[in-house]
């Protein structure tokens, strides 16, 4: 290389032969471009700009070994020469390990430091670093790696890294990194994390990682990374090897899949049927808080279970052939009494499904339905079915058969005749309306309304005042409280009183009634003094009695305050007055309470 063509950096030598040294290299025919810091040395060196460095020993960014150390990892031959001060701590020898070209002191004149300058240029030098091919090769694969690595020093000032770390911190060249702290671009949470590993690798000679810390950019963006750190030797120097995996992207799909299963999951616990995945032999795989609430197993019992265990022996077989079936024909839908930890049995409908794109794990997917409403209701609707018939039946007779003495002459006032089918005529069209509407309810239930209930009453009771004017209708207690019920429960109130009213053995019946907040109850209690409920009209409310000829009620009445009162939450009772009469209490839970 000609002297004319050669590029020196002249970096932060000592002040007294800054401007000898830099006249005497461009009389010497060097082309010198003076920088004051090792930063915009490493510039010049990036940009392939220089063919030769001579430093000061204390540049104000980093100490000028430092500086050589990190340019030996890029430019292992460039030409560097050290201008070491009197009073430095630097030592000649750790300059000659990092690859330094020539030592020179700062008592030497300009002429002295030109001529090992040119020396270093014209003469093959090369330290034992630029013919170590193990130390070679190491250079290529810190430069070549495709993650971020980099080199530090014992007070954690980097040496060096490669061109993945200036894309992961976000920076332009090394010289923005070199010579810097790395506590600067970690997170200040991980410091300490960061400082103990530090302390591992450069004290105790550890290694250490792959450990999560976060990196803060220059632009403020943080990065999520694993760090492995190992300790190791370069050009004389005991060094960390921090080699950085960015995971922020990985953590940005997990947190994604984390939210997506935590979505699915909420979606899945709001469900109030029961939600599970089984495997081919049954064994619960997932289910949601549904099926813990149900059963009365906690999820560590229930990841030990098989969904036969959950339902009552009989139905073991069927349960597991469901689940069969569900595989081998895609869905199955079966019903079986579910059996909780405490014992209780509940009829449930399943309905099986092949969970498809499982792999090779066969799956099936289910949902689990308390159907005990909905056989109630049928059973119910069965019921009344069957009461509807025998009291029909037993009209019908009557009408027809009174018809039939007046056509043939049996009777002795036709008029009396024609009043008591009228009288059984109207006692059908009532109950075909009380049947409609009990139908109704039973099938299709309105929603509850939030209301008063003392104030409901006051209503109803001002209301029955003026119809039957004869009565005293009396509401003794009204106690404010709040309940949820079905906009039937009026008529439901009118019609025990009506019934009072109707069935009353004397002209001016007395009926009281009162509401009282029990606490955690709304009580209405609707008192009289008649002849009481006979005990047929009393089992009519006992629905699994079987109704025949000689066992039935003669109306719907309590029936449709019955299934007003259960379909609002509430209960039913009758009880015998100890003066005569009877009492007949509802119940609803309080809202709120």
């Amino acid at each position: 290389m000609s002297e004319d063509r050669s590029r020196i950096a002249l970096v932060a030598v000592p002040e007294r032969l800054d401007e000898q040294l830099a006249a005497a290299l461009r009389d010497a025919g060097f082309d010198v471009t003076t920088v004051d810091s090792a930063r915009a040395c490493l510039r010049l060196v990036a940009r392939d700009g220089i063919d030769g460095v001579v430093s000061g020993d204390e540049p104000p960014d980093m100490d000028g070994i430092r500086l050589l150390r990190s340019i030996r990892m890029s430019q292992p031959t460039l030409p560097f020469v050290l201008v070491f001060e009197e009073s430095s701590s630097a030592d000649a020898s750790e300059a000659v390990a990092a690859g330094v070209s020539e030592c020179v002191s700062a008592t030497a004149d300009a002429l002295t430091i030109t001529s090992r300058l040119r020396d270093a240029i014209d003469v093959e030098r090369q330290s034992p670093w630029f013919t170590d091919e193990h130390q070679r090769r190491y250079r290529h694969l810190v430069e070549m790696a495709p993650v971020p690595i980099n080199l530090f020093d014992d007070t954690g000032e980097s040496i060096w890294c490669n061109d993945a770390t200036l894309e992961l911190l976000g920076l332009d060249g090394r010289d923005e990194f070199v010579g810097r702290s790395i506590f600067e671009f970690i997170h200040p949470d991980d410091h300490d994390v960061a400082q103990r590993e530090l302390a591992d690798v450069i004290e105790r000679k550890e290694s250490v990682g792959p450990t999560h810390m976060r990196l803060r950019r220059p632009d403020g963006e943080v990065r999520h990374v694993q760090i492995s750190t190992a300790v190791g030797r370069l050009l004389g120097e005991d060094i960390g090897q921090a080699v950085v995996v960015d995971v922020t992207p990985l953590r940005e799909v997990q947190h994604s899949l984390r939210e997506e299963r935590r979505f699915v999951q909420e979606a899945l616990d709001t469900l109030q049927d029961v939600f599970y995945v089984v495997d081919a032999d049954g064994d619960l795989l997932r289910w949601n808080e549904a099926a813990t609430e149900v059963t009365g197993y906690d999820d560590d019992e229930l990841a030990s279970m098989n969904i036969a265990a959950l339902c009552i022996e009989t139905d073991v077989p069927r349960i597991l052939e469901s689940v069969e079936t569900a595989l081998d024909e895609g869905g199955d839908t079966i019903e079986a009494t579910l059996v909780s930890k405490r014992g209780r049995n509940c009829p449930y409908e399943f309905r099986g499904r092949r969970l498809n794109g499982a792999g090779d794990a066969a799956r099936v997917v289910g949902i689990g339905r308390d159907i005990s409403h909905r056989k109630e209701r049928k059973r119910q609707l069965q019921v009344l079915e069957q009461w509807l018939r025998h009291n029909i039946r037993n009209d019908v007779n009557v009408i027809h058969g009174t018809a039939k003495d007046i056509r043939r002459g049996r009777v002795d006032d036709v008029t009396e005749s024609a009043g008591r089918i009228e009288r059984y005529a109207d006692h059908l069209l009532e109950q075909a309306d009380r049947q409609r509407r009990i139908v109704e309810i039973l099938t299709t239930p309105p929603d509850s309304a939030t209301v008063d209930l003392s104030n409901l009453v006051e209503r109803a009771v001002c209301s029955l005042r003026t119809r039957y004017p004869a009565a005293e209708i009396e509401l003794v207690r009204a106690d404010p409280v709040v309940v949820s019920v079905m906009p039937d429960l009026t008529a439901a109130v009118d019609e025990l009183v009506e019934n009072a009213v109707s069935y009353a053995d004397c002209a001016s019946p007395t009926i009281t009634i009162s509401v009282v907040d029990d606490g955690g109850r709304a009580v209405v209690r609707i008192a009289d003094d008649g002849p009481g409920i006979p005990d047929i009209e009393r089992d009519t409310l006992r629905l699994d009695r079987e109704i025949d000829q000689l066992h039935h009620g003669s109306g719907l009445g309590l029936l449709f305050v019955y299934w007003v009162t259960r379909l609002s939450g509430g209960d039913v009772s009758i009880t015998e007055n100890d003066a005569g009469g009877t009492t007949v209490t509802l119940a609803f839970p309080v809202d709120g309470a």
